[in-house]
């Protein structure tokens, strides 16, 4: 059996692999590069060996599509690993002995349960504790879960593109029913890809801040909070719109100390009221179906342009927009639903 263990840092990702007794097998460095390029190369590695995959809990980009490849993927969290550098994962060194010396500390993740599988009281806990400060933000502005349900108004947003396949097939769709959107964006994703990123801002829709990797905030300190932000906002800021306000945290992952640091950033943090999962890729129906019967006047969508196979998503995403429609929905960007400090 071999161990993969994948880093990230400012440039992209590195991969160490090793065999059962320790010894290197592979390694390989993705700098500036997309998901697609280290997910073949691992896919070629599997052929030849089983093979395990670890990644740390403040990568969350790849887990999605090495899993729709067929390959097995293990989170450590940090309990489990080495201090981080300040802006980047444990070392895929570290993460592949991991795999090899402790897996049964690790946690495996399926597509179904997503990249938080098996944290989910904490995270539920640290959501209740956010509960008195989100109030306070939302009057002020400074946070959003939906807009007013009074006007016929809905946003549709897509998290973690952008991505050379499903990103163009999203935006064809919505420039051929006119429709704008918002993307938050994944910085090692926006870097790796600055023409679909310009094109996104081109066609008229709104880009906000997804972090740097995806990673579940509340488990960083503010330092690397910042640091996600900050990093991505210049990338994103490059495209011609501005570095945006608005922040969108990864797996909606926050706690009162979080948001707090985001606040005092005069960042905007933008939730969601409709959340059909469509990353668990149940079909397109029952994706558009959950939209459409949970939909109301002011409602923030979260949909999915990156992290995995979203064929899914651009399939039922006709079949949104015509029903909202027909409702008398007018699609708008989520700056358009309600006052925001932006």
């Amino acid at each position: 059996m071999w161990f993969a263990g994948i880093g990230w840092g400012p440039e992209g990702y590195d991969i160490t692999v090793v065999d059962d007794a320790g010894a290197p097998v592979a390694t390989s460095r993705f700098a500036a590069t997309g998901i697609d390029e280290p997910v073949g190369f691992l896919r070629s590695l599997a052929e030849r060996s089983e093979l395990v995959s670890v990644i740390d809990s403040t990568n969350g980009v790849l887990d999605g599509s090495l899993m729709a490849a067929g390959l097995d993927v293990y989170r450590a969290d940090p309990w489990d690993t080495p201090a981080r550098p300040p802006f980047g994962s444990a070392s895929s060194d570290a993460l592949a002995g991991l795999g090899r010396d402790a897996l049964a500390r690790l946690t495996r993740l399926d597509i179904g349960s997503g990249t938080l599988g098996g944290r989910d009281d904490e995270a539920d806990a640290d959501i209740e504790r956010s509960g008195p400060l989100e109030r306070r933000l939302a009057a002020q502005g400074g946070l959003l879960f939906h807009g007013s349900r009074a006007h016929p108004r809905v946003a549709l947003t897509f998290d973690d593109g952008p991505h050379p396949v499903n990103t163009p097939r999203i935006l064809d769709v919505l420039r051929r029913y006119r429709v704008p959107a918002t993307f938050f964006c994944v910085g090692l994703h926006a870097q790796a890809f600055p023409d679909l990123l310009r094109r996104i801002v081109d066609e008229g829709h709104l880009v906000g801040n997804h972090t740097w990797s995806h990673p579940y905030l509340p488990d960083l300190s503010r330092e690397e909070v910042l640091r996600q932000i900050g990093r991505t906002g210049e990338v994103l800021g490059r495209a011609g719109g501005g570095t945006p306000s608005l922040v969108r945290p990864p797996y909606g992952g926050r706690s009162p100390e979080v948001l707090d640091w985001l606040a005092e950033e005069g960042l905007t943090t933008v939730l969601w009221d409709v959340e059909p999962c469509d990353w668990a890729m149940g079909g397109a129906a029952a994706i558009a179906g959950q939209v459409v019967d949970e939909a109301d006047f002011g409602s923030v969508i979260l949909l999915h342009d990156g992290g995995g196979d979203r064929s899914q998503t651009v399939e039922a995403l006709p079949m949104i927009l015509e029903s909202m429609m027909a409702r008398g929905c007018r699609f708008v960007t989520v700056d358009q639903l309600a006052p925001l400090r932006v």
